[in-house]
């Protein structure tokens, strides 16, 4: 019964540890690094999308256009005179493509649609610290049609509107949720136990360590005592 009580107490330990340690607010974390520019990112990463294109201003064609495949479908980014528009290409018999587009609508934090264009000054009042997200809607059914992610240095560019003269604001369109936006507590558990927990010091790393390794080494020695007969 005491060996019993001494199982139930390492696994109750264990997974109670893992739980706080992966509720860490991310301030805990320690501090940042301040990047002089902001450069396209990892959209796993800043979003958590299963698939994604990002660019910026200077990917744009001579018509202030640029095009990608996403999700399947081919899609249409254009910038005019200080407004946005994004919309997915309408093919005839699969192929054939005369201009028209499956537009859509930019819905902010708050739940308040910007339409189908959406303006600088819009963008600036959407916005936190360079950046904002906008879900995406088509005008024609309102099905969703993914995330959509404005963002520029605001340290340099106090407005969107002088980061687009500049040639300097970022998009990104993703679609999905990947997987690995939420913690994966096995891969904590041994990223913890090799010494390799991501974004922790080897010291601290070492002890956090050392109070999970009581547990499972009593865990490996009770199933091993338990599953061998005679003893």
């Amino acid at each position: 019964m005491a060996e019993m009580r001494g199982f139930m107490f390492a696994i109750t330990f264990i997974i109670i540890f893992l739980g706080l340690v992966v509720s860490v607010p991310a301030d805990l974390a320690g501090l940042g690094s301040e990047p002089d520019i902001v450069t396209p990112v990892d959209s796993v990463l800043l979003a958590g999308f299963s698939a994604s294109e990002d660019w910026n201003m200077t990917d744009l064609t001579a018509f202030s256009q640029y095009g990608y495949n996403l999700n399947a479908r081919d899609w249409v980014f254009s910038y005019y005179t200080g407004t946005l528009q994004l919309g997915a290409k309408n093919y005839i018999l699969g192929f054939l493509w005369f201009g028209s587009l499956d537009s859509c609508e930019f819905i902010n934090d708050a739940g308040e649609t910007r339409g189908g264009v959406l303006s600088t000054a819009e963008i600036d009042a959407d916005a936190l610290n360079g950046s904002v997200r906008y879900e995406l809607r088509y005008l024609v059914n309102g099905l969703s049609a993914g995330g959509f992610i404005v963002y520029w240095n605001s340290t340099v560019h106090t407005s969107v509107g002088t980061a687009f003269v500049a040639d300097a604001v970022y998009f990104l369109h993703g679609v999905g949720v990947s997987d690995t936006a939420v913690p994966d507590v096995l891969s904590l558990m041994i990223g913890l136990l090799t010494l390799q927990l991501p974004d922790c010091p080897p010291l601290i790393n070492l002890l956090l360590a050392t109070f999970v390794y009581g547990p499972v080494i009593y865990i490996i020695w009770f199933i091993i005592k338990e599953s061998m007969p005679f003893v």
